[in-house]
């Protein structure tokens, strides 16, 4: 964990890009899948958890969870000079989600952008 962002939301949060702006992956309202549609997990008061209800990810806005680094200021924000890709017009079809697990207090394995090859 450095503070160092690895992904972005797009302003709708629709999908998650890496710092090139391209997709990562995509919501389905709070649960989140690869471009291949495999469940990766889920969102909630701006944390990603993993399938094993860790959390990997945090937005800066992110409340509770474990502590966690500092952000540096330099790259809060999206840089200006990424194009976001545009989400596809026809998502893959999604992975059947397992029931979701309690949300546990310790970090997950799958940080940054490994979380996305899981």
């Amino acid at each position: 964990m450095t503070g160092v962002p690895v992904v972005y939301a797009d302003e709708d949060c629709r999908a998650l890009y890496d710092v090139q702006g391209n997709i990562v992956a995509w919501f389905a309202q709070e649960h989140l899948y690869s471009l291949n549609g495999r469940y990766l997990g889920w969102a909630h008061q701006g944390w990603i958890y993993d399938r094993d209800g860790h959390p990997a990810l945090f937005a800066e806005n992110a409340i509770g969870g474990p502590e966690r680094p500092s952000l540096h200021n330099k790259a809060r924000a999206l840089p200006n000079r990424i194009r976001l890709a545009p989400l596809p017009a026809t998502l893959p079809r999604r992975q059947p989600r397992p029931a979701r697990r309690h949300r546990a207090a310790s970090w997950s394995r799958r940080s940054g952008l490994e979380y996305f090859s899981q």
